[in-house]
């Protein structure tokens, strides 16, 4: 564990502290995979709290860490509503002249009006809009100052967290592997061969369930989610065949 990383954890153990000694809930800001995996290999530490990951619906990439405390009645989970965060639409209002945006066009929207990146969460877009997780105490600022994305005159509401599952969009993806292994797999998503991969996963590129990945012969499950960093999320489906040379025909939904 590098420094970086060691400060990390150490801003959660003061998280957690505050949380315990004071009987309240204490939440993190928006963690990236690679924190969130740095999280995880140090959760027996938080045994004098309940704790979990939350990123606003079932498949979110960035979560935030709710510290709960053991004691008074708290609920295992509390229902969303309660998180300090919002889910906000973003809606052009240009009409049918309104130009394509992209994930990176919007948050690079969002980021230029001084929010720092972990004050948001996923991005979910669509045609003509996006629903971005935010921080509660940014919310407000964000819904009332951003105007624009891209060349588009855009206009920010407050959504709910089930409009979040109902918009998200896949794209399926299909392909033959030598064998159901890790490395064969990003092979398929990347269009590169296994040793290409295999750097991949040496260069803590890859998340396995929120979970750094390094192995090449992983071997995924039906409903297992994939990211890659620089290429994008997956839902793994599963193998749909076998050929009669002994390679598999997999299934996967790509995030839009």
């Amino acid at each position: 564990m590098d420094k970086e990383e060691q400060l990390f954890l150490h801003r959660l153990h003061d998280l957690a502290d505050v949380c315990f000694q004071r009987g309240i809930p204490v939440y993190t800001d928006f963690l990236n995979l690679h924190e969130q995996t740095v999280f995880l290999s140090a959760l027996p530490e938080f045994s004098h709290v309940r704790c979990y990951l939350d990123g606003g619906y079932e498949t979110a990439e960035r979560k935030i860490v709710c510290f709960l405390p053991v004691y008074g009645g708290f609920e295992e989970k509390p229902d969303r509503e309660q998180l300090p965060m919002v889910p906000v639409r973003i809606s052009s209002s240009a009409g049918k002249f309104t130009v394509p945006s992209s994930h990176r066009d919007y948050l690079g929207a969002v980021l230029s009006l001084g929010i720092e990146r972990g004050k948001i969460g996923d991005l979910i877009v669509g045609d003509g809009f996006a629903y971005c997780l935010c921080a509660k105490n940014m919310s407000d600022f964000l819904m009332e100052e951003l105007k624009s994305v891209r060349r588009n005159p855009v206009v920010c509401t407050r959504a709910s967290f089930a409009d979040l599952e109902e918009n998200q969009s896949f794209t399926a993806v299909t392909g033959s592997i030598a064998s159901l292994r890790m490395d064969a797999l990003l092979g398929l998503l990347m269009k590169c061969s296994r040793s290409r991969a295999s750097e991949c996963l040496a260069e803590e590129r890859v998340y396995l369930n929120g979970k750094l990945c390094v192995s090449q012969t992983a071997v995924p499950k039906t409903g297992d989610i994939l990211s890659i960093r620089g290429v994008g999320k997956y839902i793994f489906d599963g193998i749909l065949t076998s050929t009669k040379k002994g390679r598999q025909m997999v299934k996967l939904r790509k995030y839009d």
